[in-house]
């Protein structure tokens, strides 16, 4: 196809839409004044008819300030007051993170894809509150740092406490 087919082709696919916005308001004038099949011609209204353009001062469509709004919902009679789930408690076993090649862990919501929550430094040494194993991932050991903040670490960081580490 030449260069110029292709141009006329594009002007062409181009100008319908013209041609559909130009031609689709006498279409409906026109589909208005045909009168519904079996009604009296004098008595019959347009089907559809068109509404003049003519842009006016008038508000109509749209509602007084004057109106009252509508009453708001009432909040519920009884609140639900949310019960405080317990923290598990430490089982007294304490842990020191390392293995880790002094890059220090990751601290989990959940064990294997939980949400991060917080960066462990290695050496750091934690309370064990339960172990769980986690079948093709290991184990994965539920703990608390000094400062209160629990999540899951994987067993290979959870060095037992030398006496050192005290």
């Amino acid at each position: 196809m030449s260069g110029l087919a292709k141009a006329a082709a594009v002007v062409l696919l181009l100008s319908v839409p013209l041609l559909v916005i130009t031609a689709l308001p006498r279409f409906f004038e026109l589909a208005g004044s045909i009168p519904a099949a079996g009604s009296q011609p004098a008595a019959a209204a347009p089907a559809f008819r068109l509404v003049d353009a003519t842009p006016t001062n008038s508000r109509a469509r749209f509602a007084a300030l004057e109106e009252t709004p509508p009453p708001t919902l009432a909040p519920p009679a009884m609140t639900a007051t949310p019960v405080a789930t317990p923290r598990p408690t430490p089982t007294g076993e304490r842990v020191v993170i390392g293995n880790t090649g002094g890059a220090g862990a990751v601290l989990r919501s959940e064990p294997v894809t939980g949400r991060a929550v917080a960066s462990l430094r290695e050496q750091l040494v934690v309370d064990v509150l339960e172990r769980r194993s986690v079948p093709g991932n290991g184990e994965w050991v539920h703990i608390r740092t000094a400062e209160g903040v629990d999540g899951w670490v994987i067993g290979l960081v959870a060095l037992p406490v030398s006496p050192s580490n005290h």
